[in-house]
């Protein structure tokens, strides 16, 4: 069901054909550039300098950047760059996608081992030197008590969207913590999902398998049952779209399901190959996808050893 898959040229793809592509063939068939690097070192290295490079651009200009954290360890890079670089930062706006709540939904505390405010503090705001770092106002945590503050700081300092996009893909097709909206007793019309802003969310059942192996040992207990989120409407008006898939053999499938699969909520990952343009409606984009080795590799299925 919603599992339509096309090449570049329109041609249709069934999915056991996609996930069976060589790693070379990726690419040249789905018109969407990928950068494959050796290693995550490389990787993060990569995805930091872009970060630097979307600065430099605008020279001095405001910058806005909607940023995950997931991938985390770019901004380490990005900070030493900066550092060594001498680059101001007094211009840079950022929004967190998201944030995990508790089972009462309120905002976890920084204190919390799974505090993507903590988190992003301590691996970038916190490693750049004071004077070239901004002010601390200008980064934007989402809360489960400021969702209107969100949307209207987008509205104010990204009027017609945001630079910089900075996403990775779940397995269940998820950008920032936006999952298929469908489920149990709850339908969304496509239109209504599109509008969709800053706001609340369940966290479904394979980003919590996958956020308990990745950062909790294991322990799915560890991981808060709601979060709040950015919505696709300000993360598919972003001007340019990067999407890192940084998982290993996790992250095999989504990657390849971003690429061919057609544009649809179902598989929010795979709308960003769109861009919502001024008039709300759906637009092609180009996006840049990077990877490793690991996670361009083809999909397969085997008993656990």
């Amino acid at each position: 069901m919603y599992r339509n898959y096309f090449d570049k040229n329109g041609r249709q793809l069934s999915k056991e054909e996609i996930q069976k592509l060589p790693p070379d063939k990726l690419s040249e068939l789905a018109g969407i550039e990928l950068r494959v690097v050796d290693d995550y070192a490389l990787l993060y290295d990569a995805v930091a300098e872009m970060m630097i490079e979307k600065i430099l651009e605008k020279k001095g200009e405001k910058v806005t950047m909607i940023l995950p954290v997931g991938p985390l360890e770019q901004y380490p890079v990005f900070a030493k760059k900066v550092r060594e670089r001498k680059i101001s930062l007094k211009n840079l706006w950022t929004f967190n996608m998201d944030e995990f709540l508790d089972r009462n939904g309120k905002t976890i505390p920084d204190s919390h081992p799974m505090s993507f405010k903590r988190s992003m503090l301590e691996n970038f705001y916190n490693l750049i030197p004071e004077d070239l770092r901004m002010p601390i106002n200008q980064m934007y945590f989402p809360r489960h008590d400021n969702y209107d503050e969100i949307d209207r700081a987008l509205d104010e300092h990204a009027p017609d969207g945001v630079d910089l996009c900075l996403s990775a893909v779940g397995p269940e097709g998820h950008i920032a913590f936006n999952e298929d909206p469908n489920f149990r007793h709850v339908e969304v019309e496509e239109e209504e999902y599109l509008d969709d802003r800053t706001r609340l969310v369940l966290v479904n059942t394979s980003t919590v398998d996958m956020d308990a192996l990745v950062a909790g040992c294991g322990d799915r207990q560890a991981i808060p049952p709601f979060a709040v989120t950015l919505g696709p409407h300000d993360l598919l008006r972003a001007k340019r779209a990067e999407v890192v898939f940084f998982a290993g053999q996790w992250h095999r499938s989504s990657l390849r399901e971003t690429l061919f699969r057609e544009p649809t909520m179902h598989f929010p990952g795979s709308l960003l190959k769109m861009r919502k343009n001024a008039e709300g409606k759906l637009v092609k984009q180009s996006i840049r996808i990077w990877a490793t080795p690991v996670e361009t590799g083809e999909v397969y299925s085997r008993t656990i050893s």
